[in-house]
């Protein structure tokens, strides 16, 4: 899945995609979720992608990198 001016930052499950959004989106980067939201007994275990617009790519990726505090 491709869309025009967005990059893919990340490709995972959903829950996990959910949250690598959230950090991202806490650092002001604009972002977007895209994958199935089917879940099975409260865990979700589907495939997403992070995307976030193509001039916000290396700024999300060196969040990304970033240690999380202890």
């Amino acid at each position: 899945m491709t869309v025009k001016g967005w990059e893919v930052v990340f490709k995972g499950e959903r829950l996990q995609a959910d949250l690598v959004a959230a950090v991202l989106a806490a650092h002001d980067i604009e972002v977007e979720v895209f994958g199935d939201t089917a879940y099975s007994v409260a865990v979700n275990f589907t495939e997403a992608r992070v995307f976030v617009p193509e001039d916000s790519v290396e700024r999300a990726k060196e969040v990304l990198k970033e240690p999380s505090p202890p």
